[in-house]
């Protein structure tokens, strides 16, 4: 009869190394969380995965073993919690044209990774600090206002940079306005760099509500790129699907370069069955291309370094009176940081319009 061998087995050596690998990975996320601030799902996942890494690395006691299931638990408890909270209520995030809904999109609580790469963007000078001195300020804020009206929601930004947004597939969060069951005018606003986020859509949708009109941002990736053949694409099949739902008159918008994009698709994108009653530029514009003959609204921030406020004052002398000009005491996050008189610039806007 042989005595049992007291060294590690293999399989111990396994979990001892994935627990390290776990460990790591739990500590950085830890920092980053407090760098941040993080959402209660944020510091759920944090905690769970710093368990499930102490539970794996001293898996050979038996004391400890307890700590590998309470750390699975709780990560557990966060993504169901997160599965069933998120698409409760009026914002939500659809996969067009079937109408569907990707689940990864509700895994991750929008604030924490934006706010992440916010931080990231800033310390590496990517974001120059002439238009950055009040953005994670006016970010922190626009989250919290977010949070209050519609709780956890979910993010195309989490499907955006696993690259699965395309034409025929693309996330596009849809905001109703209230007490309108089937509103027949939209607003269709086109992200910028970095992706497509819930809290700049919501924002919009604050505005849009002025006309009781329906809010559509689609997705189209994380350069924004609306100009190339896949935004002229996906910007058409966002117009087919509002036609199906009865709409019959549409306003074009965008965010930065989603301004860009929109500036050059308004003369090549359309649909029969919608008329364009105008075209919404936030602190973006192709000042170079042939104007659009509908009306313009240009809200553009006085000290943009990312998009000068003399293209925006300039494109605006050349279409006349079809444009009207809104100048902010801001940088180019002026849709944050003033995002009181952006609000009130665009209602007031579209209200004109509509009569």
């Amino acid at each position: 009869m042989t005595r049992p061998s007291s060294a590690p087995s293999r399989a111990s050596w396994v979990f001892f190394a994935l627990g390290l690998l776990l460990g790591l990975l739990a500590v950085l996320l830890f920092v980053t969380a407090c760098l941040i601030g993080a959402s209660p799902s944020g510091w759920g996942y944090v905690l769970g995965g710093l368990l499930l890494s102490v539970g794996l690395l001293t898996k050979r006691w038996r004391r400890w073993r307890g700590l590998t299931r309470a750390g699975l638990g709780l990560l557990l408890l966060v993504i169901g919690a997160r599965l069933l909270l998120t698409e409760r209520r009026d914002l939500r995030t659809l996969r067009l044209p079937d109408g569907g809904s990707r689940w990864v999109n509700r895994l991750v609580e929008e604030r924490d990774g934006t706010l992440l790469a916010a931080h990231v963007l800033l310390r590496s000078g990517r974001i120059p600090r002439a238009d950055a001195r009040d953005f994670v300020p006016a970010l922190e804020a626009a989250f919290a206002r977010l949070r209050d009206a519609q709780g956890p929601v979910a993010t195309p930004a989490v499907a955006t940079w696993l690259g699965l947004q395309s034409p025929e597939s693309f996330d596009t969060i849809v905001i109703p306005p209230p007490g309108q069951a089937s509103p027949e005018t939209a607003v269709v606003f086109l992200h910028g760099y970095a992706g497509n986020f819930a809290v700049y859509c919501w924002q919009m949708a604050r505005s849009a509500q002025a006309i009781s009109a329906l809010t559509v941002c689609p997705s189209v990736g994380p350069a924004g790129d609306w100009g190339s053949r896949r935004g002229e694409d996906t910007l058409e099949r966002t117009y087919a699907w509002l036609a199906t739902r009865g709409v019959r008159r549409v306003y074009l918008g965008g965010l930065s370069n989603g301004g860009v994009g929109a500036s050059v698709l308004v003369r090549r994108a359309a649909h029969p069955g919608l008329e364009l009653r105008g075209l919404l530029l936030i602190s973006g514009a192709e000042t170079k291309a042939p104007l659009p003959q509908v009306p313009m609204l240009l809200v553009e921030g006085k000290r943009d370094t990312m998009m000068p406020a003399r293209l925006m004052r300039e494109l605006a002398r050349r279409a006349g009176r079809l444009a009207t000009y809104v100048e902010v005491d801001s940088g180019h996050f002026a849709f944050l940081d003033r995002h009181e008189a952006c609000e009130k610039a665009i209602a007031s806007w579209l209200l004109d319009r509509e009569r």
